[in-house]
């Protein structure tokens, strides 16, 4: 491996490098100037060259768009103006940072040298971590290191884009991890004009996460429409006391700093569950929020972390409606063991959900409530008011298909059902006639997919089902597909 000097030696480093030059190019393309005053004289590839040398600005900046980073360094190489088109500026729009994987052969990765030479044009940035190799997070944390400060002082994003660091923060020492973190949060603080930033499984302390929201937002209060929180902080904590002075700051924070957020997609997570005010505050606190653009919630749930929450209350659903009237809710749930309590802790009276995708895997069937349940709660709490789109995946047999049929009519709006669940099927025949002789007015598209269906017989008369009432719906405008998976081949 090679030697790695101090952090000082390192960045002074990166301030000498000499980048890829292309003054040895350039006498080349002079001597090499295709003329066309006696065409009889030039072959065919030659003319062909000349023709691809000018190409248009546009398609050029297009066909580079299409390419990654080594592919381009070889077209630039081409001719003069292909070179040209290289440093443009649609080429460095957006530019991705991964941390090194295995040793690289200078003390600069090429990452890093390229945002030394183009990160003025930089406008969307991603930095990952896929995999790092024990000895290699010497070297990485130094690469990003610098990257960030060159951001920090050279560029100004409208997206920023963090993803996998998490696994990669737990190798790095205290020190370190601490030294990474200011870094983050110092980039975050320089950006003015951030219109996007997202956060990707990297699990941050509760604290750490608030403190990098508040630097997101520090200048770019303004500009920031759309946040993505997917594993952003760990939802264990150890400090409790820390943590409940940190939380009691948060919804003045959210209040404060996102009056111009429209997408916000997150966990449902320690942050999203201290992000706004308690009862009996809730109402007194909207007046003042300037919180009041939210059109889409895109929230993750997942059941078994229901026990670290306080939770959401219905009054307070019915009055981040009210002060956000155009919000509409993605809500997508996988259930622990507690189906039944999860189901009634997440979705509650007030929520516009206009999205549901409930999975059911075959790990929670022994404990799963009848799916008659599901259906029932969303209709006590008016989802069918607003449901455009629901994908089920229930993968343990359901009794009586046919139960569906009422739940689709009350909903009055939705246009989507797709269904996965496992053989017998019993009902499916009814359920489909039911469409034929009164369908819901609404309802475009459908899909049914039987899994694990045993034998021939079996197979044979879903698809004689199929075969009798699929065609008769369609003619109707209904458009179904039903899907048979069998496993006795």
């Amino acid at each position: 491996m090679n030697t790695i000097c101090t952090t000082g030696e390192f960045m002074d480093d990166v301030e000498e490098t000499c980048f890829i030059e292309m003054e040895d190019l350039n006498e080349y393309w002079d001597c090499e100037v295709i003329t066309v005053d006696d065409s009889s004289a030039i072959d065919e590839p030659q003319i062909a060259a000349a023709q691809w040398s000018e190409l248009p600005s546009l398609p050029l900046e297009l066909i580079y768009s299409f390419l990654n980073r080594p592919d381009q360094i070889r077209m630039s190489q081409v001719c003069r103006k292909w070179s040209e088109g290289y440093s443009s500026p649609p080429v460095w729009k957006s530019f991705q940072f991964y941390l090194p994987y295995s040793e690289i052969s200078s003390e600069i990765c090429p990452e890093v040298k390229f945002a030394r030479k183009y990160s003025s044009m930089f406008r969307h940035v991603e930095i990952a971590s896929t995999s790092i190799r024990i000895g290699m997070t010497d070297q990485s944390w130094r690469q990003l290191k610098v990257f960030l400060h060159i951001l920090t002082h050279n560029s100004q994003l409208q997206s920023i884009k963090f993803r996998n660091l998490g696994n990669y923060l737990r190798q790095l020492d205290d020190e370190t991890y601490a030294d990474i973190f200011r870094s983050i949060a110092s980039f975050l603080e320089s950006q003015n004009h951030l219109k996007s930033v997202e956060f990707r499984d990297c699990f941050y302390p509760f604290q750490e996460g608030v403190e990098l929201l508040r630097a997101a937002t520090e200048k770019s209060r303004e500009s920031l429409s759309q946040l993505v929180f997917r594993g952003f902080v760990d939802d264990e904590f150890s400090n409790r006391e820390q943590h409940a002075s940190v939380a009691v700051s948060l919804p003045s924070l959210v209040s404060e700093r996102l009056s111009n957020l429209t997408v916000l997609e997150t966990d449902y997570s320690l942050i999203f569950d201290n992000m706004f005010p308690r009862q009996p505050l809730i109402s007194d606190a909207f007046k003042n929020s300037k919180m009041n653009n939210l059109s889409k919630l895109v929230l993750h749930c997942e059941g078994f972390k229901q026990s670290h929450f306080q939770g959401l209350s219905s009054a307070f659903w019915r009055c981040f409606s009210q002060y956000n009237p155009k919000l509409k809710i993605e809500l997508y749930f996988v259930p622990g063991s507690q189906s039944r309590r999860e189901m009634e802790f997440y979705i509650l009276p007030g929520m516009p959900i206009t999205l549901l995708d409930y999975r059911l895997d075959r790990l929670h069937a022994s404990s799963v409530m009848a799916i008659e349940v599901l259906y029932n709660h969303l209709l006590a709490c008016k989802m069918n008011d607003h449901l455009l789109a629901v994908y089920l995946v229930w993968m343990r047999p359901i009794p009586d298909l046919s139960t569906l049929h009422p739940f689709l009519q009350a909903c009055s709006k939705l246009k989507c059902l797709q269904l996965f669940t496992l053989y017998p099927a019993n009902g499916i025949d009814v359920l489909l006639r039911s469409w034929i002789e009164n369908r819901p007015a609404s309802l475009q598209e459908v899909l049914i997919s039987i899994s694990n269906v045993r034998n021939e017989d079996d197979y044979l008369s879903l698809t004689t089902v199929a075969d009798e009432y699929v065609p008769l719906l369609q003619v109707l405008g209904l458009n179904v597909f039903l899907i048979i998976d069998s496993n006795w081949r």
